[in-house]
């Protein structure tokens, strides 16, 4: 069971972007004539997921286990917004339509710039995708590297 903790921990943890991006959206709502730091923010989220990473394989050296359920939310998330996007061509009215865009919001500075050259938000979305694997990824060996 003990070894089981930094997996459930990380899926746990992989929800973080969801109250990230609501209380974003929130701010954006009610402070409509204020710009935020998005660059700024896209950047912290990220390293922030790496840092998640790095700590959770502390001890267990289970890198594949912890980066698929510390994205496995994300991972579904996009398959939401693929449906949404590529599928229907609009959103859902409901709260998952709308929760499903606020998990990437407080990323989606940083995908939109690696994508500058798509007009989908769908790319900017793989591309936020992409960036939490590869930051949780590298988080974990980086962590092993420090064990050894």
């Amino acid at each position: 069971m003990k070894k089981q903790i930094p997996v459930v921990m990380a899926f746990v943890f992989g929800a973080l972007p969801f109250l990230i991006g609501g209380v974003q959206n929130w701010y954006m709502l009610t402070h409509a004539n204020s710009v935020l730091p998005y660059g700024l923010i896209s950047s912290v989220v990220i390293l922030l997921w790496w840092c998640i990473a790095f700590l959770l394989n502390n001890r267990y050296h289970k890198t594949k286990a912890i980066v698929i359920s510390l994205n496995l939310i994300a991972a579904l998330d996009l398959l939401l917004l693929g449906i949404q996007e590529l599928i229907r061509h609009a959103y859902w009215m409901n709260s998952v339509g709308k929760w499903s865009q606020l998990f990437y919001l407080p990323m989606l500075n940083l995908g939109f710039s690696l994508t500058n050259w798509s007009h989908s938000v769908f790319a900017a979305y793989v591309a936020c995708f992409a960036l939490m694997v590869a930051a949780s990824l590298l988080g974990c060996k980086l962590r092993e590297k420090f064990h050894k």
